[in-house]
């Protein structure tokens, strides 16, 4: 076996100048394990792992990437396995970097070690050693845990100084049953533990083990078959696995190195062997839980419908307006908003310097321009970027005969709320908008579909007041919903619009900003009286982006009321309520879009069994 068998091309390749926090974030980004540093034509200068990004303890640094590379081991592909794994556990590291030869050392691949556990699944390779007893490591296993209070300085240090490839969070010392681990790759995914200022002159109180750790950890007992251990870790790039007795207490861990280990030499000296654990039966197919992704959720409604007739044709042409306010894309996301508020619109047309239509900006692309995290004052940092940051780019495009049911599945299929219409020639002729498209429906067969047959179920539909407006907009993104109402228990607080959001005042005439402050009173001397006080300015919630009101529709109000309450309340949804006063969700006019496609694929499926049958008989 060498290592041509088992190497791969490079995910991360970077300049011996490049900074170290550029290569942290790239290492972040892909996932990997190993950065590559090179010179002129790809020359080998060295490589960084995950510990060595994480030696920078703060945000900011001047080091480069070659200040922190090593250069050892470097192997080529003829480098025997057994050698190579050999080199890599003498060095403490669980990856390198394969060269061509090493005159001209020039980077032809990457090899780690869960590159090989994978290769040897692949091949169907049996390890020589059968249960995690024979493998598992027990030496030094109590410097690896940490109870969750413990300071990130020091978990911190067993990872970077001491090489640990990862320290097991106990319940406590007592009792060191693992509810959590901190490996490398954490300490790279986010900067919440990092202990030094820019400037590296003064410790700020350091996190503590529970607010960095990945909380539930997957573990092993003695009896249990290396083979699935290696399934684990390859699947997951799981580094550490700890190894549990009957009490659930850490007794040992199993790592990549020992995985290897076990292929490549068989059990550790001196191991007991243990009878393999028996697999478990598998559960009965009509027992299994059913997972739905939130593509499928979105197809749910709460009460199944009679069979649906078919629309009467109605066309983009007649669906369509012939103008729209339009912008140049070389303005700014401010201007957009300006000018939906003068010409009361929902939507713009955007035109590069040639006049061509290059996209369109509606109110649930102004979303994307409300800066969800930090300080009240910085909610328009993005007002002075260009529209192209928020618009849809290249918007979908129909004929004037293509059939409603056609321009709803566009508008859900690309995100957008307009669509465009062109003649035979490619001229745009028209934009059919998403109120259009849900009013006429509605005018056609709102009467006879209640709000219960397209509402979103109640478990996506509904905020907390005081989740935070970040939590809110990403739920309206990820379930594509357009409105949620916001409610605790059965009171109705009111409805977060996407036709309203943007518009939100973070000012008002008394306190300037619009915040939530939290103050605290503290001494300004030790042993003196409290008069110095820390005002904290909170992120807003959902209540303050809130349009206030307590209207609501019933589960067994039409289409046509629950519309007629939109308007009413200009909101793109409204909140709904069962007979009982419970509050259900929100119904909202994505809901309505969604249930246009699917009348029109159950009208298509009941044309295909009619043809079957016909056809059959």
């Amino acid at each position: 076996m060498m290592v041509s068998d088992y190497m791969r091309e490079p995910l991360i390749i970077v300049g011996k100048n490049e900074p170290v926090t550029k290569v942290r974030a790239l290492l972040r980004k892909y996932g990997d394990r190993i950065a590559v540093v090179t010179g002129e034509k790809g020359k080998f200068l060295g490589f960084l792992t995950r510990r060595d990004a994480a030696v920078i303890t703060s945000t900011k640094s001047s080091l480069r990437a070659v200040d922190l590379a090593r250069d050892y081991p470097v192997l080529t592909p003829e480098t025997p396995l057994e050698k190579a794994f050999k080199e890599m556990i003498s060095q403490k590291v669980w990856e390198a970097v394969v060269v061509d030869d090493p005159v001209s050392n020039r980077v032809i691949g990457v090899i780690t070690l869960r590159d090989i556990i994978e290769k040897f699944l692949e091949k169907g390779y049996k390890p020589k050693a059968t249960t995690v007893s024979e493998i598992m490591t027990t030496e030094n296993v109590d410097e690896m845990l940490v109870t969750p209070d413990e300071r990130m300085t020091k978990v911190w240090s067993k990872l970077v100084l001491k090489s640990y490839p990862a320290v097991i969070v106990v319940r406590s010392e007592e009792q060191p049953v693992p509810i959590g681990i901190i490996t490398a790759k954490d300490l790279v995914d986010t900067g919440r533990w990092r202990f030094h200022r820019e400037s590296g002159s003064k410790i700020v109180s350091p996190a503590k083990a529970k607010r960095i750790m990945t909380r539930g950890v997957v573990v092993a007992t003695p009896d249990t078959p290396i083979e699935y251990i290696a399934k684990t870790m390859a699947k997951n790039d799981f580094s550490v696995i700890p190894v549990i007795d009957d009490n659930g207490r850490v007794i040992g861990v199993v790592t990549q190195a020992d995985v290897v280990r076990a292929y490549l030499e068989g059990a550790k000296p001196g191991a007991v062997k243990v009878k393999p654990r028996v697999a478990v039966k598998p559960v009965p197919e009509v027992e299994r839980i059913t997972f739905v992704k939130a593509e499928s959720m979105l197809q749910q409604v709460l009460v199944k419908k009679k069979p649906v007739e078919e629309l009467p044709k109605v066309t983009a042409k007649d669906l369509a307006v012939t103008e729209l306010p339009a912008m140049s894309i070389n303005d700014t996301v401010e201007h957009a908003r300006r000018l939906m508020l003068r010409y009361k619109t929902n939507y713009i047309v955007v035109t590069d310097e040639s006049g061509e239509i290059v996209g369109v900006v509606s109110k649930w692309n102004m979303l994307k321009a409300i800066s969800l995290k930090g300080p009240v004052w910085r909610r328009r940092v993005y007002d002075k970027f260009f529209v192209d940051y928020v618009m849809t780019k290249n918007p979908p495009r129909v004929k004037p005969d293509e059939p409603l049911e056609s321009v709803a599945l566009k508008m859900l299929a690309n995100n957008s709320d307009v669509v465009l219409v062109e003649d035979d020639n490619g001229k745009i002729v028209g934009f059919v908008t998403k109120d259009s498209v849900v009013r006429k429906f509605v005018e056609l067969r709102g009467h006879k579909i209640l709000v219960e047959n397209v509402m979103t179920p109640s478990r996506i539909g509904i905020v907390h007041p005081h989740h935070s407006l970040a939590h809110v907009i990403n739920k309206m993104r990820t379930f594509q919903l357009d409105a949620i109402t916001v409610a605790e228990g059965d009171r109705i607080f009111g409805v977060v619009s996407a036709n309203r959001l943007p518009f939100v005042a973070y000012e008002d005439h008394i306190n300037a900003r619009k915040s939530r402050r939290l103050i605290w009173v503290r001494k300004l001397v030790k042993g003196a009286a409290k008069l110095g006080r820390y005002v904290k300015v909170l992120p807003l919630i959902a209540i303050d982006a809130a349009a206030r009101t307590e209207e609501y529709v019933t589960q067994d109000q039409t289409l046509v009321e629950a519309l007629k309450k939109m308007e009413e309340l200009n909101l793109d949804g409204v909140p709904v309520r069962d007979k009982d006063g419970r509050v259900l969700g929100v119904v909202c006019k994505y809901d309505v879009l969604r249930e246009i496609v699917r009348e029109a694929k159950t009208i298509e499926e009941e044309k295909k069994e009619e043809k079957v049958a016909a056809t059959s008989s």
